[in-house]
């Protein structure tokens, strides 16, 4: 009775159950809050001399293009014009960046990418400082998934070179996708994808009920999850190469919602195993050796659930959701003990329902879903403003955010009629873009390894 009750309030406060809003319409999602920042006007084009390709799969490839620098959350990607596609036709690169004629176009930065023999090539001339730079050639495959992270390399090499920061193309999403089985039954397994939800990989093959993946860090191979194969949900440590789990926390209960620390050394995570409530415990843990010593628990209220761990950049505290003072809210917590029980600090005040809380990796915010007006919205506290923001409105339920490493970025999954879906979005855009289509369930996504990595 104990186990129902605990997984019956956990779905509550986690917004894993998504089909309990199937009843809202589909609609676009738009996000309110406002532009942070402006964008920087970028003219791309991609031109071939004899590429060996079809022209539609150089289309394909520039597609792949557009989509990188139109959400990269830096650049505005200006329309097509055709002077200016004849002009950057030409072979002579004098010809291909007059200051005066681009600098009378308002454009900052002109991206010229040419494909030529197989080969990929592109040249950057910078506007303000009368600057031209030129990337090494890169040899192209003809298979449109391996030419594709190819092309987010290059995306994030261009990117990096203008704003002198990492860019998220070459990164992967890591997500739970839930499908009937043959026997009627629910299954769920790990995947992976590229940001833009191409090059679909399955990780695990357990036929089983696994959710919850977490990288343990964007050079790594290895992944936390939550598998239920043993009957009860507990957590396992996997390759992504191999996909096979080893379990990483011997604790009897119920164990769920794992987060690892920025360095690391410990891992928070939800178990009901000291009294059949849901309290947050904390593991020290080494990547290479797994568990270290005996999990500690950490937070425990009497009648109470706790939920959905994060670690801030430190790995000093952990934000986590409660319904100690009656309804779910999310409060922040010391990540060790001293000896005396902590008292955690109340972070949000704005909704009296809030699960799903995401601490970005500069510290600076936290994104968190939290039932407004009935429907489940991604809102954000801002620790240098000191106050919530809501991010998303419309209908169908908006849950599980989670930072991209750049700290602008986001990925969360919203339900609707169909099913669970995933979105990017990034803070200096007003636009959610749909990442992944089909009825199955599409949910608890997580930014993974970078592709180029292996």
């Amino acid at each position: 009775m104990r186990k129902t009750i605990f997984l019956t309030l956990f779905s509550l406060l986690c917004s894993s159950q998504s089909f309990l809003y199937s009843a809202f319409e589909t609609q676009e999602i738009r996000v309110t809050l406002s532009t942070e920042s402006p964008l920087t006007p970028v003219y791309l084009t991609l031109v071939s001399e004899n590429p060996g390709f079809s022209g539609s799969y150089i289309d394909s490839l520039k597609a792949i293009l557009n989509f990188d620098f139109s959400y990269n959350g830096e650049t505005q990607l200006l329309s097509v014009d055709s002077e200016k596609e004849k002009l950057l036709q030409r072979s002579d690169q004098q010809a291909n960046f007059t200051p005066a004629y681009w600098k009378a176009g308002g454009i900052q930065y002109v991206i010229r990418a040419l494909i030529q023999e197989k080969k990929l090539s592109a040249t950057i001339y910078c506007l303000q400082e009368d600057k031209i730079k030129r990337f090494q050639e890169i040899s192209l495959s003809g298979s449109l998934d391996r030419d594709r992270k190819q092309i987010h390399k290059l995306a994030d090499g261009i990117y990096k070179a203008i704003f002198q920061k990492e860019g998220i193309a070459s990164y992967q999403i890591l997500y739970s996708e839930q499908k009937p089985r043959k026997d009627k039954e629910w299954a769920s397994e790990i995947w992976e994808c590229d940001w833009d939800g191409a090059n679909k990989r399955q990780v695990t093959k357990e036929n089983s009920y696994s959710i919850n993946p977490i990288i343990l860090s964007s050079t790594s191979d290895q992944f936390l999850y939550v598998s239920y194969k043993l009957g009860q949900p507990k957590i396992f440590l996997a390759s992504l190469q191999k996909g096979e789990g080893k379990r990483v926390i011997h604790l009897r209960g119920n164990q769920l919602l794992p987060a690892i620390s920025p360095q690391k050394n410990q891992i928070a995570f939800i178990c009901d195993a000291a009294n059949g409530r849901a309290d947050l415990f904390v593991q020290a843990f080494d990547p290479s050796k797994g568990a270290v010593g005996k999990p500690i628990q950490l937070f425990s209220y009497p009648e109470s659930v706790q939920a959905s761990p994060t670690f801030g950049p430190d790995g000093k505290k952990i934000a986590f959701v409660s319904d100690k003072d009656g309804s779910p809210r999310i409060y922040i917590i010391p990540s060790t003990t001293t000896g005396k029980r902590a008292i955690p600090t109340l972070l949000s005040k704005t909704n009296r329902e809030n699960s799903c809380p995401s601490w970005s990796p500069d510290g600076k915010k936290i994104a968190y879903s939290a039932k407004t007006n009935g429907v489940r919205q991604i809102w954000i506290y801002d620790f240098e403003k000191g106050h919530e923001s809501q991010l998303t409105t419309g209908p169908g339920n908006k849950e599980n955010p989670e930072w991209a490493p750049n700290s602008l970025h986001l990925v969360f999954n919203s339900v609707d009629d169909e099913g669970s879906n995933l979105y990017i979005m990034n803070l200096h855009q007003t636009k959610p873009i749909k990442i992944t289509d089909g009825k199955g369930k599409s949910h608890y996504p997580s930014w993974g390894r970078k592709s180029n990595q292996f």
